[in-house]
């Protein structure tokens, strides 16, 4: 493995925020920011439990208000649909419509999981590992 002594933590965490502006900068797109994509994402990955403004919110540690705002906006555009749980009237899960189903294969996340596919097998598994590493560090889970 080669080591490059320029490359210092704080290079490689400039790095890492330059690799989060360009996937961010991404999810920009006509009709769509960047937390209604992840929200499209969430709510198509989801299982039908956490298919819920609740469970989104969790999901991308924010509020509860915030999470509502960005499903609403899906809502009013025709991407997301509020389905009544039949066990719990208090409930509601967001199930994506035709159309959002029809946008996700566009998804503009894809540009980066292509820059990723130039990486080996074991190089995306070790990247991986290692930034999951970082993630629990800066959340200290």
């Amino acid at each position: 493995m080669r080591t490059d002594p320029k490359l210092s933590t704080r290079g490689l965490a400039r790095l890492i925020e330059q690799v989060g502006k360009a996937a961010y900068n991404l999810g920009f797109t006509p009709g769509l920011n960047p937390a209604q994509w992840a929200a499209l994402r969430y709510f198509d990955e989801a299982t039908l439990e956490r298919r819920t403004v609740t469970g989104f919110a969790q999901f991308q540690g924010t509020t509860k208000g915030t999470a509502s705002q960005t499903v609403a906006a899906l809502v009013r555009k025709g991407y997301l649909r509020r389905v009544g749980d039949k066990q719990d009237r208090r409930v509601h899960r967001l199930v994506l419509t035709d159309e959002s189903q029809a946008l996700l294969k566009g998804d503009p996340l894809q540009q980066l999981s292509t820059a990723l596919e130039t990486l080996t097998q074991e190089e995306r598994w070790a990247l991986a590992v290692n930034m999951e590493k970082v993630l629990r560090q800066l959340f200290h889970l």
